[in-house]
């Protein structure tokens, strides 16, 4: 796909003033790193970890009401339950295939007062209307549209675009986006982005959209490229916004350390945790009053939203249990 842009105005961060700055309350929870691929940029996968233990599970339960989170994510390797050491646990643990699993889990979750978002990379139709139920909401990152030979073939474009598609097919309030500062040009960040808007076009199922700097870890193989520049940023949000305007985007401000001097143009800060970012562990959050200063500053208000957003909490993406929850929590009373 060949896109066409016309020089977007820049909108003015004053134009947003006053407008809340959105974040989730959240911590994380491995199903398992364990993954089939070897993509050279990830530093979360490993070869024979396992399923989380049912101890682990509680752990984190009671550490996230603790913490008064409301979202707890779920995330794993890519398709793990291809593995044949994960398809023989699940069945000693009276599991018929991960997704099944990963239902428990997240209503485990639920029944203790947290709303599950999952993120289990690619995955079909069908599995994501079995996994709607369980969920607020789910998500998996475009990352680009550009084709590296390095990526596993889940990774591929043609395949995350599948994915995208199956999940607003199956009606399932979704997050995806952009990886940023990984080597790729300004052009091929605008195209991955109207690859996303033409597909919230069609489906509308997409809540949020992340612009996330690349981080390497202790296990990746890709050095960090160039970020973009504070100019290509702007560029991008306003893109963006023409695009798709009703759609959020998210900069994770322990990710880019400049969100600070974008805080007037972007919608929402992500999940924030006090627990580890198992994802990037070297780039801890701050406490929580450090953003809600930071954005105070930019005349902006730090305010908490669930894992599935506003426009998305109607009969039409959510199952009516869920509904009900999510209701209490936009009108206050489970605040």
């Amino acid at each position: 796909m060949k896109a066409v842009y016309a020089e977007p105005a820049l909108e003015n961060s004053d134009l947003r003033s006053g407008k809340a700055v959105t974040y989730s309350r959240s911590i994380t929870l491995v199903l398992t790193h364990d993954c089939p691929w070897h993509c050279g940029y990830c530093g979360f996968r490993t070869d024979g970890e396992g399923l989380v233990s049912e101890e682990k599970i509680v752990r984190v339960v009671e550490e996230g009401r603790a913490g008064g989170a409301r979202e707890v994510l779920m995330i794993s390797g890519e398709r793990p339950g291809a593995m044949s050491h994960i398809q023989e646990e699940l069945g000693r643990r009276g599991y018929g295939d991960f997704w099944k699993f990963a239902a428990a889990v997240a209503d485990r979750c639920g029944e203790a007062g947290l709303f599950p978002h999952g993120n289990f990379g690619r995955m079909r139709e069908e599995e994501l209307r079995d996994l709607r139920p369980h969920f607020v909401s789910m998500g998996m990152m475009l990352e680009s549209v550009e084709d590296e030979i390095r990526l596993a073939p889940e990774k591929k474009v043609a395949g995350r675009i599948a994915g995208i598609e199956a999940a607003g097919r199956a009606k399932v309030p979704f997050t995806s986006g952009i990886l940023v500062g990984w080597g790729e040009s300004q052009d091929s960040r605008l195209r991955s982005l109207r690859a996303l808007a033409e597909l919230q076009e069609k489906y509308g199922h997409l809540q949020e959209i992340l612009i996330q700097r690349y981080v390497p870890n202790e296990g990746s193989r890709w050095p960090a490229g160039v970020a973009p520049t504070l100019e290509e940023y702007i560029e991008m949000m306003s893109c963006w916004r023409d695009w798709a305007p009703e759609v959020a985007i998210q900069i994770p401000p322990n990710l880019e350390p400049r969100w600070l001097e974008m805080v007037g143009d972007l919608d929402d800060l992500g999940g924030i945790s006090w627990a580890k970012d198992e994802v990037n562990p070297t780039r801890p959050w701050a406490e929580l009053e450090r953003y809600r200063e930071g954005c105070a500053r930019a005349g902006r208000e730090l305010v908490e939203r669930l894992p599935v957003y506003d426009s998305h909490a109607t009969a039409e993406w959510l199952d009516p249990i869920w509904q009900k929850r999510v209701g209490h929590f936009i009108s206050g009373e489970e605040r």
